[in-house]
């Protein structure tokens, strides 16, 4: 499995291209410029589309690749071994995908490379918590995680982070 990234926006929000050995495509997060995610999507054939949350800057241009590819997002996509986590803080529909046998989770904007999602846009600093704690418990440290702007990053190294200032 191959992860490509795609930033896009005016906030350079992080637009995934996740591809299997079949040369299948799940798209996640298409925030904005659909013509230039069209273009990269080109070679292969598209079977999903997932959504971390519904703010604006992560689903620009999603209603335009649903229409293009006759697919609804966040529908199970049967061509890839994942898993939904639902991780509510940052907004109260933040999900997470976590594909085990990779050890990849992408977080959307719940977690950041030294920091976590904001909560004051239509989310909830009690359940961040919870959900920082549940990722925690049951996430592999070495799993990368993908966040929706900026680097990628591993739990294991933001686990002190979380912890210390989170999780007091």
């Amino acid at each position: 499995m191959k992860v490509y990234t795609l930033i896009v926006g005016s906030f350079l929000e992080n637009c995934y291209v996740v591809v299997n050995q079949k040369n299948e495509a799940i798209v996640i997060d298409p925030g904005s410029e659909a013509t230039k995610i069209i273009e990269f999507l080109r070679p292969y054939r598209v079977v999903g589309i997932l959504v971390t949350h519904h703010h604006f800057d992560h689903i620009g241009a999603l209603e335009e690749l649903e229409n293009i590819y006759h697919l609804k997002s966040n529908q199970k996509i049967e061509e890839f071994s994942y898993e939904v986590i639902l991780t509510p803080g940052h907004t109260l529909d933040s999900l997470s995908f976590y594909f085990p046998n990779e050890k990849i989770l992408f977080v959307g904007d719940f977690i950041f490379r030294g920091a976590i999602g904001r909560t004051d846009l239509g989310g909830d600093d009690k359940l961040m918590k919870n959900s920082i704690q549940n990722l925690l418990s049951t996430i592999p440290l070495d799993t990368t995680l993908y966040p929706g702007h900026g680097d990628a990053t591993t739990l294991e190294a933001e686990k002190t982070f979380l912890e210390k200032i989170f999780l007091k």
